[in-house]
């Protein structure tokens, strides 16, 4: 018993400093831009000498996939907020995905880290949310009122997706783009996709 509870505070302790870790590095990359995280910097940040990283990570790459986990978990939870329970109408969709939008605008170094920056191809993928339940939340008044079909779902949440993070592209690569246009072009983009039979 006595060996159990001391396995048990050591687990404890060691997802602390862990996090400490994957906290240090979060900011750096929200701050800096993922280039700039580097072992000795992290350790620097969350107080501890940089060789006790290699006790919890194998190497950057693994530290760096952690992160982006921990990030994706904050993208899905900003989301929810936002959502505020069942999107109802073409209004309440253009708002959540201009927060979706606004939110990597806030955060520039986040969008080139999860969409430009190549982790390792050997590491394990992130665990991705559930998706498609997500969608089903986000449209599934749109399938009720007959605009589009269930099976229509995944398809269209794709669509949605790839254009918001191909204006964002488009926004970030300092080619013109205002910040104004590229939520006009979302709407715009909505609107063709979901305007259907909903009036508002």
């Amino acid at each position: 018993m006595i060996e159990e509870d001391k396995n048990n505070k050591q687990s404890i302790k060691s997802q602390r400093v862990k996090s400490y870790f994957i906290q240090a590095a979060k900011e750096i990359i929200m701050s800096e831009g993922v280039e700039n995280v580097s072992v000795r910097k992290v350790a620097e940040k969350a107080g501890y000498a940089y060789t006790t990283i290699y006790n919890y990570f194998t190497d950057v790459n693994e530290l760096l996939k952690a992160v982006k986990d921990v990030m994706i978990e904050d993208v899905m939870c900003h989301m929810q907020g936002e959502m505020l329970g069942k999107v109802i109408d073409l209004e309440e969709i253009k708002r959540t995905n201009r927060a979706y939008v606004t939110y990597y605008i806030e955060h520039p170094h986040i969008f080139h880290f999860f969409y430009s920056y190549r982790l390792n191809p050997e590491s394990t993928q992130p665990e991705l949310p559930d998706f498609e339940k997500h969608w089903e939340i986000t449209y599934g008044s749109f399938v009720e009122k007959g605009v589009i079909r269930m099976a229509d779902i995944g398809v269209i949440a794709k669509i949605m997706i790839y254009s918001i993070h191909g204006l964002l592209a488009l926004y970030f690569s300092d080619n013109g783009m205002k910040e104004e246009n590229l939520l006009e072009d979302l709407d715009s983009i909505i609107n063709h996709l979901l305007g259907g039979k909903i009036t508002v």
